[in-house]
């Protein structure tokens, strides 16, 4: 016989094909998982077509804010490299004009 430290703590639940679609529409959909800790009970429920447009629109919301930062992040930056290449141009026709005398 096996020994206590082997014994489950309890047994797996078996679900008959088809069950899950016998359940209804707003029912959660339960998921336990067994493991060296215990059990945990994962819920999942189908999003209502009002969560899918929160999560359409937060989603829409922080995209278009990394768009802004991106774009504010070149307008400022953008100014600094034009100097910098613009004294580069001039370093250069200077170096010219003053090692050719």
């Amino acid at each position: 016989m096996a020994d206590e430290s082997e014994r489950p703590r309890s047994e797996p639940e078996i679900i008959p094909p088809g069950d899950a679609q016998r359940r209804g529409k707003g029912q959660p959909r339960t998921r336990v998982f067994v493991d060296t800790r215990g059990t945990e009970r994962v819920y999942v429920v189908r999003p209502s077509p009002l969560g899918v447009i929160l999560i359409t629109l937060v989603t829409a919301l922080l995209t278009a804010l990394l768009l802004v930062l991106l774009f504010g992040t070149f307008l400022f930056v953008a100014p600094f490299l034009i100097l910098l290449i613009a004294a580069a141009i001039i370093v250069g026709i200077l170096r010219v004009f003053f090692s050719a005398r």
